[in-house]
């Protein structure tokens, strides 16, 4: 039992080790509220968007569009599908240095008809800037 428990143990460490970020921030957003982040590459300068719409049976819809590409997600707090991953450039020499970032909805406050979420930047070799253009 004791060799199980250590080999969890070091698989999790890998794990938290192989996605570290780079880059994390918070955000709390009203309904159909716009993030606005400004994505800088070397030769690009793309926008990331996305804002939810409705919260309904504990599930968040949010709409996303980045590079012309759009996409709807339902993201439920707490559950494996509480967030969504988007790829900002192609891979150099492997898909293990291919930079993105992940938003997570953390949890909707009723009371204020807010939702966090967090996006975070995985970014290993660096080639990646995030400026953003939403006030909070």
């Amino acid at each position: 039992m004791s060799r199980f428990f250590i080999f969890l143990l070091v698989g999790v460490f890998t794990l938290l080790d192989a996605a570290a970020w780079r880059e994390t921030k918070s955000f709390i957003l009203k309904k159909d509220e716009l993030v606005k982040v400004l994505v800088k590459s070397e030769a690009h300068e793309r926008v990331l968007n996305f804002r939810w719409t409705l919260y309904t049976d504990k599930g968040l819809v949010v709409h996303e569009s980045f590079d012309r590409f759009v996409g709807q997600h339902i993201l439920y707090a707490g559950h494996a599908n509480q967030s969504f991953r988007k790829r900002l450039l192609p891979p150099k020499r492997s898909q293990k240095d291919v930079p993105f970032v992940v938003v997570v909805f953390k949890k909707f406050d009723e009371a204020n008809a807010t939702a966090q979420m967090d996006l975070f930047l995985i970014d290993s070799e660096k080639r990646i800037v995030l400026d953003y253009l939403t006030k909070k």
